[in-house]
């Protein structure tokens, strides 16, 4: 008798659970920020400029009341620009041209986040993540006669790409519940495998008759370090459930 009564509490329980389980929302979060990358290590002695940018990612909750979330992140970083003002006189007209390089850096990250609930407006997280970094260098060519400073043409002078992983840490502070809005700190760390990219000159004297020529290749592990403030948008399947009326239900 004694068996019968713990096999039906247990039982019980695990139906209590697994119904609380079923009650817990399922989140997934959109993120927007601003990034500064800052090269370090070996990177850092070839490259003395920080990139700023920004990025996004997109992250679903592996089950309902699961710490873990999986998702996608990218980001876009500058590090460094030259541009050339010039004439050119074209039947009979003076017209103003601009030649105008850009040094960039594009990343792409799948990762996974470790997400504690602590029941508190302050919420640590930490993040792991795999993918790759692309340097490319591109020059346009900028009709400055244009209104609009039209590009008449553009061209990638260098490309080059490499593996990166690494790990990040931050902190979500709910600054609203209605919608569920958090601002986000996070920093991460990025090591990377060697790539090429281009630097700026140490006999940086110009001026120059093309802006691609106040550079010139370096390669080198390249380990980022990248803090950024952002918001994230936190919602759940609640918010996407309708009464039989046709209102929201939270």
């Amino acid at each position: 008798m004694k068996q019968i009564y713990t096999f039906l509490f247990i039982i019980t329980a695990f139906g209590g659970l697994q119904a609380q389980d079923e009650k817990l929302p399922y989140y997934f979060q959109l993120n927007g920020n601003f990034q500064a990358g800052i090269p370090i290590e070996a990177f850092g002695d070839r490259l003395d400029k920080a990139g700023l940018g920004g990025g996004g990612l997109l992250l679903f909750q592996l089950g309902r009341g699961n710490p873990l979330f999986v998702g996608l992140e990218g980001s876009y970083l500058r590090y460094d620009t030259e541009k050339l003002d010039f004439d050119l006189l074209e039947d009979g007209v003076l017209n103003d041209y601009r030649l105008h390089t850009n040094n960039n850096i594009l990343l792409g990250h799948a990762l996974i986040r470790f997400k504690p609930f602590t029941g508190f407006f302050i919420q640590p997280y930490f993040d792991g993540l795999i993918g790759f970094k692309k340097f490319y260098t591109r020059t346009r060519f900028i009709d400055l006669m244009s209104g609009e400073d039209e590009v008449v043409e553009a061209d990638t002078d260098q490309s080059d790409s490499a593996f990166s992983y690494g790990g990040a840490a931050g902190l979500q502070i709910r600054v609203s519940t209605f919608p569920d809005i958090l601002i986000d700190l996070r920093c991460a760390y990025l090591p990377g495998a060697t790539a090429t990219y281009l630097v700026r000159k140490a006999d940086n004297s110009g001026p120059f008759e093309d802006p691609i020529d106040a550079f010139e290749e370096a390669a080198s592990p390249t380990t980022l370090l990248m803090p950024q403030i952002g918001v994230t948008i936190q919602l759940s399947n609640r918010d996407f459930q309708t009464t039989e009326t046709g209102g929201e239900q939270r």
